[in-house]
């Protein structure tokens, strides 16, 4: 019988990054590699093999799992047979989806902290923050490539109405904090026909 093939060292990093993460929500920061390595089923020098340190390792996770990669995929996979109104309901509802799910995750990692442990000095480490300008435009231009298939019924350019959709969606979950939110078809509406009956 073949053996299978040696992980590669990022193959081991993402394992150990996802083995982290669900300590990480439910401990914090405070957690300690040799829960780590237990989760990943690795020995805790092989953590420290694949990250310089602990907080190396925090930040990573942290890099791994705001990023919006699921989002994206659930765009691109849309049906390619559904009207603008059913596309614009979709992209709103991965919209909701995503900013719900990042703001969990923040705070989440903020728990009892003004943010996630400070890094580590060096250039590899600039922000203790992921940067949240780079995943935001990803997201949008996911939201575009969704909407570009529109482009023709569109009373705007295609960049102009992701922006919208993306304004839309945050303003939605700024107001209904701790409410129901308003079903995504309900916003495709308003966004498609405005908030008033025919021509008043």
């Amino acid at each position: 019988m073949r053996r299978a093939a040696p992980m590669t060292p990022e193959e081991r990093r993402r394992d150990i990054i996802e083995a982290t993460l669900p300590l990480l929500l439910e401990q914090g920061p405070e957690l300690s590699t040799r829960e780590i390595a237990q989760a990943a089923g690795v020995a805790e020098g092989t953590i420290f093999r694949a990250f310089e340190t602990k907080s190396d390792l925090i930040h990573a996770t942290i890099h791994a799992a705001l990023r919006p990669d699921a989002a994206i995929a659930r765009l691109a996979g849309l049906p390619a047979t559904q009207s603008l109104t059913e596309r614009v309901a979709a992209v709103l509802e991965v919209l909701g989806d995503e900013l719900h799910r990042t703001r969990s995750l923040f705070a989440h990692f903020a728990r009892g902290q003004d943010g996630p442990p400070v890094p580590p000095a060096g250039d590899h480490h600039r922000r203790p923050w992921p940067n949240r300008g780079d995943n935001k435009s990803l997201m949008m231009s996911a939201v575009s490539d969704a909407l570009e298939p529109y482009a023709d019924v569109l009373a705007v350019p295609v960049p102009v109405a992701a922006r919208v959709l993306a304004a839309v969606s945050f303003a939605g979950l700024a107001i209904t904090d701790g409410e129901t939110p308003s079903p995504p078809g309900e916003l495709a509406d308003v966004v498609l026909h405005g908030i008033a009956k025919g021509d008043s």
